[in-house]
Formats: C-alpha cells, structure tokens, sequence
C-alpha cells in the first residue's frame, strides 16, 4: 500500500497577517523597563519653565516665534533643539498619554531622576506637583542664590521627605563666606533622608584665594558627609534595638506560660 502524505494548502499560502504585539501587550515588568529608557536621563533635568504641570502647553509652543506661513520642516541631519531634553515636561509627557504608563510609571519618573533648579523654578515647581510626587523625589541639584536667602531654600529641601542626593552650586570663589558653609551644615540636620551632599563651584576669575576656597569646599562637604554616615548609623542601631524590644515583648507570654 503507497502512503502519501497532502499538505494543506494554507501553510504555503498565508491569508491571515501575523498577530501584532502592541505595548499592552506585553507584561508590565517589560513595558516599564522599555519606558524607563525615555523617561530616564543620564544627567540632571535642567527646569527652566514656571509652570510644570499637565495643564502647560508644550515647551516648544513657548519658543517658536511666530510666523505668517508655513514653517518648512528641518533636515533630518538636523539636531533637535536642546530644550527638548532639558525641559522635564518632555520627559513626562509619555506618561501624559495613557493612564497605564502614567500609573505604572510615575514613581520611576521621580525618584530616579535627578533634577536642576535654581531658585525662581523650585518653589513653582513644589507647588505645581501633587504632594506625592514632591515624595518621591531622591536627587537633585540646586543653584543656591545669595546668602541671605539660604535659610528659605533650606526649608523647601526639608519638605521633600525622601531627599538622598543633594548637589549644591555655590557661587565663584570671589564671592565666597563662611555663611555659605555654616548654612549647609545647619541646613542638612533639617533633611532627613539625606545620605550625600556634593559642593560645587562656579568658575570664577581666579584669584589668590581660590585654591583655599576650593578646599574649605572640599573639607566642608566631608565633615558633613561624616555627619550624615554617622546619623544613619544611630538610625540603623535605633531600629534595631527597637526590633530586638518588640521580640522581647513578644516572647513575654512564651515564657510566662512555661513556668
């Protein structure tokens, strides 16, 4: 008996298109690392606009002057613009088009990112953002204005209740006082979370005293990293001693019960 063998017809001609695979498609662990790459920079959100909330119209609306005509398009060769990425609405406005990415993606945009102020854009800035947006902020970096000034700013960084991470800009050394130094470290005892503070300076004209400038910075931020490493430490031996309390308390009847 011959055996033969018919191949359907369908697997050589395919009707039907392959399935498509969409974002939601696909499980939340892998759509939130492919978001994380757009809404991540690798260096500090520089926020030069007033108003950062959903209701600002795009940045770029903002800076194109105004035209009687059609605007030709720009060369494909043609870099984008540098606000396009230093103004953070940009980054937010993925997370501004579905509900979805914006839930599972707020907090990433947040506590990962590290964002610049100075201080015409920070108090808008805290007061434009919902309260638990404000919490999840962990890195930034501040323009510090002149010294008369300080203890305000001081007070904005000890609301945001998880700051780790703070880089201050400080004047050029021509212009530097020892307020500038007593300010930070009072001013840290104030932030709680805080484990790392990084002096900075601007470039200056230079001067005879500007290499000993630079090293009070340096000796400065230091003393205060010290202090923050040791306050964690004390935090760390407060919990666990409060742990060690609680089993005690806990095992109170255990031993009550075999006597």
């Amino acid at each position: 008996m011959l055996l033969t063998s018919h191949c359907p017809s369908r697997i050589h001609h395919v009707d039907t298109p392959p399935p498509t695979i969409t974002m939601f498609d696909l499980p939340p662990e892998i759509r939130t690392q492919i978001v994380s790459y757009l809404i991540l920079s690798s260096s500090a959100i520089t926020i030069h606009e007033p108003r950062f909330n959903r209701h600002s119209p795009p940045p770029l609306a903002k800076t194109l002057p105004r035209t009687t005509g059609p605007v030709p398009a720009p060369a494909p060769s043609t870099p984008p613009p540098e606000d396009i990425f230093t103004v953070g609405t940009t980054r937010l406005a993925l997370l501004l088009t579905c509900r979805l990415f914006y839930h599972e993606n707020w907090k990433t945009y947040y506590s990962r990112n590290t964002f610049f102020f100075s201080l015409s854009t920070l108090p808008p800035f805290l007061d434009a953002i919902p309260s638990r947006c404000r919490d999840q902020i962990r890195r930034l970096s501040f323009r510090m204005p002149y010294r008369h000034r300080h203890a305000r700013i001081w007070q904005m960084l000890s609301t945001l209740k998880r700051l780790e991470e703070l880089e201050l800009w400080l004047h050029p050394p021509a212009t530097a006082r020892h307020s500038e130094w007593e300010s930070c470290a009072w001013g840290v005892r104030d932030c709680e979370r805080l484990r790392v503070l990084r002096l900075r300076r601007e470039q200056g004209e230079g001067g005879m005293n500007e290499n000993a400038v630079l090293e009070k910075d340096k000796g400065v931020e230091e003393g205060i990293n010290a202090f923050l490493r040791e306050r964690l430490m004390e935090r760390g031996r407060d919990f666990e001693g409060r742990r060690c309390s609680a089993m005690l308390v806990a095992l109170e009847p255990l031993k009550d019960s075999e006597v």
